[in-house]
C-alpha cells in the first residue's frame, strides 16, 4: 500500500481515497507530509476503535499502522507511471486491493478508513468492509476533484474500483468451498468413505426419484476444492451412475470451516 502511494498515486495527485488520500489533499494545500497527516488523524480512530472492537483488533492494527506510517515516511517518492494515468490506477489499484486485503485477512487495519470501515461493519454486518470504504473513499475523491481536477478524479475512480474488487478477491477467495449434492443408490458406502478418506462430516436424507420412482439417497457436504476432486473419484469407484452437483460456496460456517464466534466479531 505504502509503495501505491509514494511512487504511483501521490506523484500524479491521484486521490483514491482512504487517508492516505486525505492526507495527498491536505499536502496539495499546505507542506504537511502524508505520513504526519495520517498519524494525527489515527489517533481519535485508534480511540474509538478500541472503544468498538477491543484490545486485541486494536493492537494487531496498532502494530499495521505504524509499519505503513513508517514505510509512508520512508519510500521515496517516485513517479514510475510517468504521465500514464491508466497504468497508474490499475497498478495502484491492484497495490493497494492487494495490500487492504491481506491485512483484512488477519482480521486488522492500518487505520485510517479501513479502520473505520472495519467499525462500521461491526455495526452493519450486512455490508462488507470493501463496500463500505468504497463509499467513504467516493467522498474523499470528489474531494480529490477539487484540488487536483476532474482528470485525475476520474482516473481515481477506476483506481478505486479496482481497490474493491482486488480486495474482495484476496478476502473472500480464501473462503471459498465446494458444496456437493451426491443422489446414489449406494448412500452409506460413499458417506462413510467420505467421512473417513476425506474427513469430512456428510448429511443424507432418503429421497425419491420422480422419473423412475426409485428410492435413493441424497448426499449434502461441504469441502475444499481438493477434497471435492478426491470425493469425485470416491463416488467414481462406488456408483458409476451416481448423480452429482457441484456448486461454489463463499462461506461456510461451523467446525472444520469459519468459527462462528470469530465470524461475528
Amino acid at each position: 500500500m505504502a509503495i501505491g502511494i509514494r511512487v504511483v498515486y501521490e506523484p500524479l495527485g491521484l486521490v483514491t481515497g482512504g487517508l492516505s488520500g486525505f492526507a495527498i489533499v491536505v499536502e496539495k494545500i499546505y507542506p504537511i507530509p502524508i505520513w504526519l497527516t495520517v498519524t494525527a488523524i489515527n489517533i481519535p480512530l485508534f480511540i474509538i476503535g478500541l472503544l468498538v472492537k477491543g484490545k486485541g483488533y486494536i493492537a494487531r492494527t496498532f502494530v499495521a499502522t505504524v509499519v505503513f506510517t513508517v514505510e509512508l515516511g520512508v519510500i521515496p517518492e517516485m513517479n514510475v507511471a510517468s504521465e500514464d494515468y491508466l497504468m497508474a490506477a490499475i497498478c495502484g489499484g491492484v497495490l493497494n486491493g492487494l495490500g487492504l486485503g491481506m491485512v483484512s485477512i488477519t482480521t486488522s487495519s492500518t487505520g485510517g478508513t479501513d479502520l473505520l470501515g472495519a467499525v462500521i461493519k461491526k455495526k452493519c454486518p450486512q455490508y462488507s468492509v470493501a463496500t463500505i470504504i468504497m463509499c467513504i473513499d467516493a467522498i474523499i475523491v470528489i474531494m480529490g476533484a477539487v484540488t487536483f481536477g476532474l482528470r485525475s478524479a476520474l482516473y481515481a475512480l477506476i483506481a478505486v474500483y479496482i481497490t474493491s474488487k482486488i480486495m474482495d478477491s484476496v478476502v473472500e477467495g480464501i473462503k471459498y468451498s465446494k458444496l456437493m449434492i451426491i443422489i446414489t443408490e449406494h448412500g452409506n458406502v460413499i458417506a462413510d468413505e467420505i467421512m473417513k478418506s476425506v474427513n469430512r462430516g456428510v448429511t443424507g436424507m432418503k429421497v425419491v426419484g420422480m422419473y423412475s420412482g426409485e428410492a435413493k439417497q441424497m448426499l449434502m457436504c461441504a469441502m475444499s476444492k481438493k477434497q471435492s476432486i478426491k470425493t469425485i473419484r470416491i463416488i467414481g469407484e462406488t456408483d458409476i451412475n451416481a448423480f452429482v452437483m457441484i456448486s461454489d460456496i463463499k462461506e461456510v460456517l461451523g467446525e472444520g470451516f469459519i468459527n462462528m464466534q470469530k465470524y461475528s466479531d
